[in-house]
């Protein structure tokens, strides 16, 4: 038997209750300015430090360039007391401080210090005083950033060090970046200062002056303070044919020890701490008139023939000349060679 089924109706009843109450709408209060988050705080580091770059020449993107925009924009944005970076030297491989910015007293430059002894240690450098993060490329320990809290900094240390933390990847590569286009630079001026001694050897000067501004030119290649030029005489020791550099000024003879023992072996001599090694004698050669901390002597040779010795001491800058130094000086003296061959040839109506 078929069952009806009843249509369910509908109501038009509220089903609100009526003990409900309607809280009556108000108007949006208005916000208080917060500090800067983490993520504000890094894309505005970002922007400041990529523009900065943009519209910086030469020492401004180089890595202290770098590091002096980096610090500063940290520490600016973070209100934290200082802020340092630091990067290992690719010569020295020592830790060398590129910027900092906020306190310069001697107990943060302790902190500073004892933060590099914890990065080399690879332990954690945070808490305290002193929070940081290490710096890597190709997977090794390449510099450290380190900062020192203060009381009005927007953010809690441990955020901050999270910031550093998403910071590194890139300034590590816009380091790097910085360090190549040195690189890029400082070789495209050395291929100009090879090329002017290949014009000034093969040039119609006198054969004195020939030597003397090839010298000069050898000694701005590798950023030396002074150089020589050793020729052999017919006897076969060396006498000095030409001084170069700002420091060789007033030097009116010379003998050198090391140039001596390179023109008997053929083999060129790099030394980098003049100070602690015994071939260097205090009053004698170079010795005499300015303290030598590195030296680079390469022999001259013409032909198979040794008939000198090329010589620079001390780079302007402080550090020591590296074994590219003297790949490069060899073969400038390749070019000595050849001119002095020509040169005695009558090539250019003179004898050495």
């Amino acid at each position: 038997m078929a069952v009806a089924r009843r249509k369910p109706s509908r109501t038009t009843r509220k089903t609100t209750s009526r003990t409900t109450s309607v809280a009556p709408r108000r108007k949006a209060a208005a916000r208080k300015p917060v500090p800067a988050g983490e993520e504000r705080l890094l894309r505005a580091l970002q922007q400041g430090l990529f523009t900065s770059l943009g519209n910086s020449e030469g020492e401004g993107r180089s890595p202290i360039g770098v590091a002096a925009v980096f610090v500063q924009l940290f520490q600016h944005l973070t209100k934290v007391e200082a802020v340092a970076l630091y990067v290992r030297d690719e010569q020295t491989r020592e830790m060398a401080c590129l910027a900092e910015a906020g306190g310069s007293d001697p107990s943060v430059m302790d902190l500073w210090q004892e933060g590099l002894t914890k990065a080399e240690r690879n332990l954690p450098i945070a808490g305290g005083e002193l929070y940081g993060v290490r710096l890597h490329r190709i997977g090794r320990l390449d510099g450290v950033v380190m900062f020192r809290p203060g009381t009005s900094q927007r953010l809690a240390s441990r955020k901050v060090l999270s910031l550093l933390t998403a910071v590194e990847p890139w300034l590590a590569v816009l380091l790097d970046h910085a360090r190549l286009t040195v690189k890029y630079a400082a070789k495209i001026l050395r291929i100009q200062h090879m090329e002017q001694v290949s014009d000034i050897l093969n040039s119609s000067l006198a054969e004195q002056e020939k030597l003397r501004r090839a010298l000069d030119a050898a000694v701005r290649l590798v950023e030396a303070e002074a150089g020589a030029l050793f020729l052999a005489a017919a006897d076969g020791t060396l006498q000095l044919t030409a001084l170069g550099g700002e420091r060789a000024t007033g030097l009116a003879a010379l003998h050198s020890s090391i140039a001596a023992g390179v023109h008997r072996t053929g083999q060129a001599v790099l030394i980098t701490q003049g100070r602690q090694d015994p071939r260097l004698i205090a009053g004698q050669g170079w010795q005499a008139a300015l303290p030598v901390a590195s030296l680079v002597s390469v022999p001259v040779r013409m032909g198979a023939q040794a008939v000198g010795v090329l010589e620079v001491v001390n780079r302007r800058s402080g550090k020591p000349f590296s074994n590219w130094d003297v790949l490069e000086l060899a073969s400038l003296s390749n070019q000595f060679g050849l001119a002095i061959d020509n040169l005695r040839r009558g090539a250019n109506g003179g004898k050495i």
